[in-house]
This record gives C-alpha cells, sequence and structure tokens, in this order.
C-alpha cells in the first residue's frame, strides 16, 4: 500500500509537474490497494477451500490445478473454532 502511494506520487508528479494532484491521486490509490488486495485474498480463499478434498487425498502441491498464494489451513481452523470472533 505504501509502496502503491509513492509509485503514484512520482510517477503523477513526474509526468504533469503538480505536487497537490500528485498527492491527490495517491491518496485515491490506497483504497484501490485494498480492495483489490482483500479482493485477490478471497479468490485465493475459495481456491483452497475447492482443492480440500484433493489435500485430505494426499495429492502433492505441485499436482493441484491451483497454486494457492496463501496457506489458509490455520485461518480455517479458527473459523471453525471461532466462527463469531472472526467476521
Amino acid at each position: 500500500m505504501f509502496t502503491n502511494f509513492v509509485l503514484t506520487n512520482m510517477f503523477v508528479y513526474g509526468v504533469t509537474g503538480r505536487a497537490k494532484l500528485a498527492y491527490l491521486l495517491s491518496m485515491v490509490s490506497i483504497p484501490c490497494s485494498v480492495v483489490l488486495s482483500v479482493r485477490d485474498s478471497q479468490k485465493d480463499y475459495e481456491k483452497w477451500k475447492e482443492m480440500r478434498l484433493l489435500r485430505l487425498k494426499g495429492v502433492p502441491e505441485r499436482f493441484m490445478p491451483y497454486k494457492c498464494k496463501y496457506d489458509w489451513s490455520d485461518y480455517d481452523r479458527k473459523m471453525r473454532v471461532e466462527p463469531k470472533l472472526i467476521d
């Protein structure tokens, strides 16, 4: 998120030469980065849940149809134990 802010600020300031415009557009990039990150994580978790049966069968990671970015096993365990606290 910080990197997106800095890179957007540098790019817009370099192209336009306006510091205020660069700052405002950089501030707009923060919520966009957060939304895209959350949406990507949700899609990754859905893919991870789809492959649950394959993991239970003992299929190695390299033969899975999708490559997940994160290991969601701890999150899934917490969701089963404490579903009200996570929501």
